[in-house]
């Protein structure tokens, strides 16, 4: 979540099963590693998926992004990775298995000057086509690569003069998120920088109009300047309302705010629309307790996951009457799994939202110490007991945070959300 992990929240549209997990399976790992067989979770064994983007072949957390999305609109996740050469695609089979490694784009790599500390790099839908193109904030701006029909990529073009490294944009300062904001049906680039909060709104032909600073609408308070960092204060771009659209969600330091974006072009002044995982009343720390945005619900509405101290706390959008009103109803705990006080640590445990079930709603994941935890989501927003469902891509296993990235994606197309993890010797996948 994939994700989220952040998993995306606009149309989504998932075949739905049978509730549950799956029969268990007791295999080896690749490693030699026994799977945990917890009664009724997965545990097939992680095959070897492909025989690229680990440290072997010279793959690095300071030097090079990967990660796993469709960028040829077959329902199945494809790896991609941003290396030396620049970007390179293993696209996925039905079998869970991915094609060997082909260089896609000469661009947003190494060799061409973009580095992890300074250039973030997303591979997401942004023409709204289906397919999963290559968005990258570089030294000059905004770079785009829109992907085709067949697996390739088009040229990579500079889209935007703005949120880039020549603008003053920084990783340790300031946030870029792309979501369509909207209704066109496109991703729309939105920037919390220095002064506020920027807009770059996209146009027909794959190009976008230049970022606004939103002065009057929400102005500095989503910004550096405005006391926001990056660590503790969390910005999100998910939809809310149903309306197909994505509001910011920010975590201040006394609420959760939220502002809707207003024709002609412009953002509402954040207004305080729930409580609890904010920095300064409530206590939650960057360091300490992730917040992700993912459906526990299944109502097509983000609803707000934090993990802290006592566990797993959860906020669902707010429905009252059974119509979306933009706000969030009062955080619970719902696990008490996850939780910093169960020894959970941001540079060690990732965690993240994503429908392993294929029922329409967002399960906890956790890459504990033992191996991958999970808790099913439930219709009525709470969450069943976590458990052991693979014993391998934990700290016992070796993973660790910054050099082997785990995602969360459907790399088969049944609807599940799957594990991708990138190793030391090779990538792995374990189908769910």
């Amino acid at each position: 979540m994939k994700t989220s992990m952040w998993p995306g929240l606009l149309r989504r549209s998932r075949s739905r099963g049978a509730a549950g997990f799956s029969a268990a399976v007791l295999v080896l790992t690749g490693g030699g590693t026994a799977a945990e067989a917890t009664p009724g979770v997965t545990a097939v064994a992680p095959a070897a998926a492909v025989d690229d983007f680990s440290a072997a072949q010279g793959w690095s957390g300071e030097r090079h992004v990967r990660a796993v999305a469709d960028v040829d609109g077959d329902g199945r996740a494809d790896v991609v990775g941003f290396g030396d050469a620049g970007v390179l695609v293993a696209r996925g089979r039905a079998d869970g298995t991915f094609s060997p490694a082909v260089l896609a784009v000469r661009d947003f790599g190494w060799a061409q000057g973009w580095r992890v500390d300074r250039h973030p790099r997303k591979v997401m839908d942004v023409d709204g086509d289906g397919r999963a193109d290559l968005l990258g904030f570089g030294d000059a701006g905004v770079h785009v690569a829109y992907a085709r029909a067949d697996g390739t990529f088009g040229p990579a073009a500079l889209v935007v003069r703005n949120f880039g490294w020549a603008q003053g944009w920084r990783t340790d300062l300031h946030v870029r998120r792309a979501a369509d904001v909207d209704g066109d049906g496109r991703a729309d680039l939105v920037g919390f920088g220095d002064a506020g909060t920027y807009l770059s709104r996209s146009l027909p032909g794959g190009t976008f109009a230049p970022a606004v600073l939103q002065t009057m609408r929400v102005g500095p308070e989503m910004g550096s300047r405005g006391g926001w960092t990056v660590e503790d204060h969390p910005r999100e771009l998910a939809d809310i309302t149903g309306d197909g659209v994505a509001e910011i969600i920010g975590f201040s330091d006394s609420s959760v705010v939220v502002s809707f974006f207003q024709e002609p072009g412009g953002f509402t002044y954040p207004e305080t629309r729930g409580s609890n995982f904010t920095a300064g009343y409530y206590g939650w720390r960057g360091d300490r307790h992730p917040r992700v945005l993912g459906d526990v619900d299944g109502d097509r509405l983000a609803d707000i996951v934090g993990f802290g101290y006592a566990g797993t706390w959860i906020a669902t959008a707010s429905r009252p009457d059974g119509i979306p009103n933009g706000w969030f109803d009062e955080a619970e705990l719902r696990s008490s799994s996850f939780g910093y006080d169960g020894g959970w640590r941001v540079e060690l445990h990732p965690r993240a939202v994503a429908d392993v079930t294929g029922d329409g709603r967002d399960d906890v994941v956790g890459f504990g110490d033992a191996g991958v935890y999970a808790a099913e989501s439930r219709a009525d927003g709470t969450l069943a007991p976590a458990s052991l469902v693979v014993g391998d891509f934990g700290v016992a296993q070796g993973w660790r945070v910054g050099e082997h990235p785990r995602e969360l994606a459907d790399v088969n197309g049944d609807g599940r959300a799957d594990i991708v993890g990138f190793g030391v010797s090779r990538t792995y996948v374990r189908l769910l």
